[in-house]
Parts: structure tokens; C-alpha cells; sequence
């Protein structure tokens, strides 16, 4: 008989995951949270024999909120495309995701997702320092 998929979410990361169904999507709230203390939350999908795990893609809709400017400048876009190639995850229409092959991998990959939203939302880090060396530019320039 094959375990529910809560139960192996729990098995593999421990209880600091839970999960609930939310329309067609299981939702594994974590224990990491957003810079601003916002929890994260990652999505987890079946399809026949695949799983997909996706943030459903609210760390960049996050990271958008975050400044006043719609636009992502290259270097930070080339940055969250260096985070996805570093922790094997797909960025697709704004989702980061990752395919969970096998059961087994659940665990591993759920982690893997986990991090690397917290580093695309690190990124936040970057618009801080724009704005505050822009001032900084801007009295030193009179």
C-alpha cells in the first residue's frame, strides 16, 4: 500500500513541515520564512507518476513587492538564474520548481526548492544597497 504523500513529507523533513490540501495542490508550509518574515510555502503537484514542488511563483512575486520598480535589473535576474543552475531548479513562467523523479528524492528535493527560494529572495539584499548608495551618491554630488 502506498503511504500518503503528507505522511512521506513528514517522514523525510520531519514535523516542521506540515501539510494540507489546497484545491489541486498539497501545500507544505516550512519552517524558512522571507526576509521580512513571511513564511514559506512550496506547492506540491501529482501528475500521474510525477511530482512537481513549486513555490507557485510567489517568491519572485515576493521579491517584486519589495521595490517600487516592476523591473528586475540583468544582474539581479542573473543572479536568480545562477541560483537555479546552482541548486538544480527550473525557473518557469516566475514558478521555481523542481520534477521529483522518485519518492525517495522527496526530501532531498523539498530542501533543495526551500533553498534556493531563500537565496532568490536574498536578491532583496540587492535592492537595499541600490537605494542606499544612491542617496548616499546623490548628497555626496551637491
Amino acid at each position: 500500500m502506498m503511504k500518503p504523500t503528507c505522511q512521506r513529507v513528514a517522514e523525510q523533513v520531519g514535523m516542521l513541515f506540515t501539510c494540507s490540501e489546497v484545491n489541486q495542490f498539497i501545500r507544505i508550509r516550512t519552517p524558512f520564512l522571507y526576509p521580512d518574515g513571511d513564511i514559506i510555502d512550496v506547492f506540491l503537484k501529482e501528475n500521474g507518476d510525477h511530482i512537481i514542488l513549486t513555490d507557485l511563483g510567489e517568491t519572485l512575486r515576493w521579491l517584486r513587492m519589495q521595490t517600487i520598480t516592476s523591473r528586475r535589473s540583468q544582474k539581479q535576474n542573473a543572479l536568480i538564474a545562477d541560483v537555479c543552475m546552482n541548486h538544480n531548479v527550473e525557473l518557469f513562467k516566475g514558478m521555481i520548481l523542481v520534477r521529483v523523479q522518485q519518492l525517495s528524492d522527496l526530501g532531498v528535493m523539498l530542501m533543495r526548492l526551500c533553498q534556493a527560494l531563500l537565496r532568490v529572495s536574498d536578491i532583496w539584499f540587492t535592492f537595499r544597497n541600490q537605494s542606499f548608495e544612491s542617496i548616499i551618491d546623490e548628497v555626496e554630488a551637491y
